[in-house]
This record gives C-alpha cells, structure tokens and sequence, in this order.
C-alpha cells in the first residue's frame, strides 16, 4: 500500500508540472513520437521567424531608398520649376544666373543623398540644370527607380506575410501535439487524488487492525 501511494503522489505531482508548464511532453517516454514531431514543427517555427525578420529588415532597407529616392524627386522638381521660370523673358542674364547658380546647390543637395556610382545609374552625373528635358529624363529615370523599389518591397512583404501565416500554423499544430489539455488533466489529477486518499484511509485501517490483533495478542 505504502508504495502505491507514493507511486500516486508522484502521479499528482507530475499532473501539478503538466498543468503549470503546459506542456504535456516534457519527457519523451510521454510520447517520443510526438515530442520528435513538436521539435520539427518547432525548429520549422523558428526558421519561419528568422525569414519574416530578415524580410522586414530588407524590407525597410527598401523604404529607406523610396524615402531617399522621393527626396530626389522633390530636388528635381524644385530644379525643373526654376528651369521653367529662368525662361521667362523678364528675366535679366543676372537673374537667370542666380536661378542656374540655384539649380547647381539642388544638384549638390542630390550628390549628398546619392553616392557616385547611384548617381551615374540614374544618369545624374549628366544631368543639365538649366535645359528641361534633361530634368525630365532624370525625373523619368528616379520615377523608374522607385517603381522597381517599390515591386522588391512588395515582393519582400508578401513573403513575410507568407511565412507569418505559415508560423501561426506551425504553432498551432505543435501546439495541438504538446500543449496540455487542462480539463483533461485536472480530471487525471481528481482521480489520482480520489485514490491517493482511498489508499490512505485502506492503509490506516490497516494499521488499526494490526494494531487490535497485536493488543489481543498481548491480553491472551
């Protein structure tokens, strides 16, 4: 008797482990196969969660050069607003000066947000301050730029989607393998107690009796 009960109490405390941790497997003689499907289902989980932030890091790699690309943008139209104006036939060869002089710091204002080697990709490096076409080719080219910008991040932010919908699944299947099932384990757990004190009370009578039999024993 002593030993069932200890057996049992063991039985209790492990349901008490299962029941506060959640987890059903914490060892594998609870069940190898399905704790060696959990781990792969974990260790796919985890590689998902690796892809989506290494996605959402290029992803805004991507904004950034939109944002610096739209910042471009907004240098050539100020440029191409002044070319515009420096046509205006009021206007002295002082002033179409300053206006050229103008356009000039604008395209510096570029060269500090581009590097060389981007600013010849998007035919900067040529660009002429003072003749419109030349400012609406660039325009065209940085639109160009950005539409292809534009297509990666999109490419980028589907597949963290992707994978963010494929994780939820992994951890919903592993959690349906190695979660505990609570009410399921509080009815094991009630058992166990429910024998735990039917063996205690069969091992105190027991106890009793033996005890009787050795005072009779002692009266003969």
């Amino acid at each position: 008797m002593i030993g069932g009960i200890g057996s049992n109490s063991y039985s209790n405390n492990y349901s008490y482990g299962k029941i506060a941790s959640g987890n059903k497997l914490p060892r594998a003689a609870d069940g190898a196969a399905e704790l060696a499907i959990s781990q792969k289902l974990e260790k796919e989980s985890r590689t998902d969660g690796v892809q989506i932030r290494n996605g959402q890091d290029n992803a805004n790699i991507q904004n950034i050069k939109d944002g610096v690309l739209d910042g471009v943008t907004d240098y050539l139209q100020s440029m191409r607003e002044n070319a515009v104006y420096a046509q205006n036939g009021t206007l002295s060869s002082s002033e179409r000066g300053d206006i050229s002089n103008a356009n000039s710091q604008l395209l510096k204002g570029i060269g500090q947000q581009l590097n060389s080697s981007e600013m010849k990709s998007l035919g900067l490096d040529k660009l002429d301050v003072n003749d419109i076409d030349s400012i609406d080719n660039a325009l065209k080219s940085v639109n160009d730029a950005r539409s292809s910008v534009g297509a990666v991040t999109n490419g980028l932010e589907h597949n963290v989607s992707y994978n963010s919908i494929a994780k939820e699944n992994l951890l919903s299947a592993q959690s349906s393998i190695a979660d505990t099932d609570i009410a399921q384990e509080i009815t094991e757990l009630r058992k166990n107690q429910t024998l735990d004190a039917y063996r205690t009370q069969m091992q105190r009578k027991q106890m009793d009796d033996e005890q009787q039999k050795n005072n009779m024993n002692l009266m003969l």
